[in-house]
């Protein structure tokens, strides 16, 4: 009996391990893109290995569970059509509830594991939230009505990742510059 409990629960569990370590190794290679655009006329070019660790644990740990979460969400509520109707409800409902709950998430996140606590979170949303959800407005809903029409939903969370990878190159690129800014603004 507790064996079939046990490998109950590690089926339930599998889907959220398998995005969350998708999500980390998209968000690894897209730090790495990062830091190669931002390296390019440096004369140092190595790699910041704990930035990509960071970046890889928001993948693992945030990221993949919540979209795989939230795409649910969208599904049970908005249910599973695949018309242009449903995919811009789909979309919508995401854009003004998922969308702005993860980039706060992410933001509080970051700024924990860069070591700049609380009030470095809430310093980021402020300054760059508006930047980023508008940005984002921009590339998410394009990709999440072609989620949403033409992608199954067994293979949503690699479409998104697959997305993910040019946008969370930008995520990390935005995260260090403002950071790296701030930095020097406190010198």
């Amino acid at each position: 009996m507790a064996l079939a409990a046990q490998g109950s629960m590690m089926s339930r569990a599998a889907p959220v391990m398998r995005a969350g370590c998708l999500s980390a190794s998209v968000f690894c290679v897209s730090d790495l893109m990062a830091q190669h655009v931002q390296n390019r006329h440096k004369l140092d070019k190595s790699n910041d290995w704990k930035r990509t660790a960071r970046f890889s644990l928001v993948g693992l740990t945030l990221h993949g569970p919540f979209f795989l979460w939230g795409f649910g969400m969208l599904d049970k509520t908005m249910g599973p059509g695949k018309t242009l109707t449903v995919a811009l409800k789909k979309t919508a409902l995401g854009q003004v509830t998922l969308f702005p709950t993860y980039l706060t998430a992410f933001f509080m996140y970051m700024s924990a594991l860069e070591g700049t606590g609380f009030e470095g979170g809430r310093k980021k949303i402020q300054d760059n939230f508006v930047a980023m959800y508008t940005s984002g407005s921009v590339f998410w809903p394009v990709a999440n009505v072609t989620n949403f029409m033409f992608v199954a939903p067994a293979a949503r969370m690699l479409y998104v990742n697959a997305c993910s990878l040019l946008w969370n190159a930008f995520l990390s690129w935005y995260n260090n510059t403002t950071r790296h800014q701030q930095l020097i603004c406190q010198d």
